[in-house]
Protein backbone atom coordinates (compact mmCIF):
# COMPACT_ATOMS: atom_id res chain seq x y z
CA UNK A 1 0.00 0.00 0.00
CA UNK A 2 1.14 3.40 -0.79
CA UNK A 3 1.34 5.95 1.95
CA UNK A 4 0.17 9.30 0.77
CA UNK A 5 -0.31 12.61 2.44
CA UNK A 6 -3.80 13.98 2.04
CA UNK A 7 -3.97 17.68 1.34
CA UNK A 8 -7.02 19.58 2.51
CA UNK A 9 -9.24 20.95 -0.16
CA UNK A 10 -10.63 24.49 -0.26
CA UNK A 11 -13.76 23.56 1.69
CA UNK A 12 -11.79 22.03 4.54
CA UNK A 13 -9.41 25.01 4.61
CA UNK A 14 -12.32 27.44 4.65
CA UNK A 15 -14.06 25.49 7.42
CA UNK A 16 -10.91 25.45 9.55
CA UNK A 17 -10.40 29.19 8.98
CA UNK A 18 -14.00 30.00 9.93
CA UNK A 19 -13.72 27.81 13.04
CA UNK A 20 -10.46 29.55 14.06
CA UNK A 21 -11.99 32.99 13.36
CA UNK A 22 -15.05 32.24 15.51
CA UNK A 23 -12.86 30.89 18.32
CA UNK A 24 -10.77 34.07 18.26
CA UNK A 25 -13.90 36.25 18.25
CA UNK A 26 -15.25 34.33 21.26
CA UNK A 27 -11.97 34.74 23.13
CA UNK A 28 -11.94 38.47 22.30
CA UNK A 29 -15.51 38.84 23.58
CA UNK A 30 -14.58 37.10 26.85
CA UNK A 31 -11.53 39.33 27.30
CA UNK A 32 -13.54 42.47 26.52
CA UNK A 33 -16.19 41.42 29.05
CA UNK A 34 -13.52 40.71 31.64
CA UNK A 35 -11.99 44.13 31.02
CA UNK A 36 -15.38 45.79 31.44
CA UNK A 37 -16.06 43.96 34.70
CA UNK A 38 -12.58 44.79 35.99
CA UNK A 39 -12.91 48.48 35.15
CA UNK A 40 -16.41 48.61 36.64
CA UNK A 41 -15.44 46.88 39.88
CA UNK A 42 -12.34 49.05 40.23
CA UNK A 43 -14.34 52.22 39.79
CA UNK A 44 -17.04 51.05 42.20
CA UNK A 45 -14.41 50.20 44.81
CA UNK A 46 -12.69 53.57 44.39
CA UNK A 47 -16.03 55.39 44.57
CA UNK A 48 -17.06 53.45 47.67
CA UNK A 49 -13.80 54.19 49.48
CA UNK A 50 -14.01 57.86 48.51
CA UNK A 51 -17.58 58.10 49.77
CA UNK A 52 -16.64 56.46 53.08
CA UNK A 53 -13.79 58.93 53.63
CA UNK A 54 -15.95 61.90 52.63
CA UNK A 55 -18.76 60.75 54.95
CA UNK A 56 -16.37 60.44 57.88
CA UNK A 57 -15.03 63.92 57.11
CA UNK A 58 -18.57 65.36 57.00
CA UNK A 59 -19.36 63.61 60.26
CA UNK A 60 -16.44 65.25 62.06
CA UNK A 61 -17.06 68.61 60.39
CA UNK A 62 -20.72 68.39 61.42
CA UNK A 63 -19.78 67.71 65.03
CA UNK A 64 -17.26 70.55 65.04
CA UNK A 65 -19.76 72.97 63.49
CA UNK A 66 -22.45 71.86 65.94
CA UNK A 67 -20.22 72.44 68.94
CA UNK A 68 -19.02 75.79 67.54
CA UNK A 69 -22.58 77.04 66.90
CA UNK A 70 -23.57 75.65 70.31
CA UNK A 71 -20.78 77.60 72.00
CA UNK A 72 -21.89 80.79 70.23
CA UNK A 73 -25.50 80.26 71.35
CA UNK A 74 -24.60 78.78 74.77
CA UNK A 75 -26.57 75.62 73.90
CA UNK A 76 -24.96 72.53 72.40
CA UNK A 77 -28.39 71.06 71.68
CA UNK A 78 -29.36 74.12 69.63
CA UNK A 79 -26.11 73.85 67.69
CA UNK A 80 -26.84 70.22 66.83
CA UNK A 81 -30.42 71.07 65.84
CA UNK A 82 -29.25 73.85 63.50
CA UNK A 83 -26.60 71.68 61.85
CA UNK A 84 -29.02 68.76 61.59
CA UNK A 85 -31.56 71.03 59.95
CA UNK A 86 -28.90 72.22 57.52
CA UNK A 87 -28.10 68.62 56.59
CA UNK A 88 -31.82 67.87 56.13
CA UNK A 89 -32.18 70.91 53.87
CA UNK A 90 -29.14 69.81 51.86
CA UNK A 91 -30.61 66.29 51.58
CA UNK A 92 -33.95 67.71 50.40
CA UNK A 93 -32.19 69.75 47.71
CA UNK A 94 -30.28 66.64 46.57
CA UNK A 95 -33.52 64.64 46.52
CA UNK A 96 -35.33 67.23 44.41
CA UNK A 97 -32.42 67.54 41.97
CA UNK A 98 -31.53 63.84 41.95
CA UNK A 99 -32.34 63.25 38.28
CA UNK A 100 -30.23 66.12 37.02
CA UNK A 101 -27.38 65.58 39.47
CA UNK A 102 -27.19 61.82 39.92
CA UNK A 103 -29.04 59.86 37.24
CA UNK A 104 -27.64 61.75 34.25
CA UNK A 105 -24.13 61.52 35.69
CA UNK A 106 -24.50 57.76 36.18
CA UNK A 107 -25.80 57.30 32.63
CA UNK A 108 -22.82 59.21 31.23
CA UNK A 109 -20.49 57.19 33.48
CA UNK A 110 -21.79 53.83 32.20
CA UNK A 111 -21.94 54.93 28.56
CA UNK A 112 -18.35 56.12 28.72
CA UNK A 113 -17.20 52.97 30.48
CA UNK A 114 -18.91 50.40 28.24
CA UNK A 115 -19.02 52.13 24.86
CA UNK A 116 -15.72 54.01 24.85
CA UNK A 117 -13.53 52.66 22.07
CA UNK A 118 -10.18 51.56 23.40
CA UNK A 119 -7.07 51.64 21.27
Amino acid sequence: MEDYKREDGPVETLTASVREYLLMKWQMAKLTGLEGVSVFSGRVLALTLTLVVVNIAFLFLGFALSYWIGSLLDSDALGFIIVGGGFLLFGLILFLARKRLLVNCMVRFFVEMFFNERG
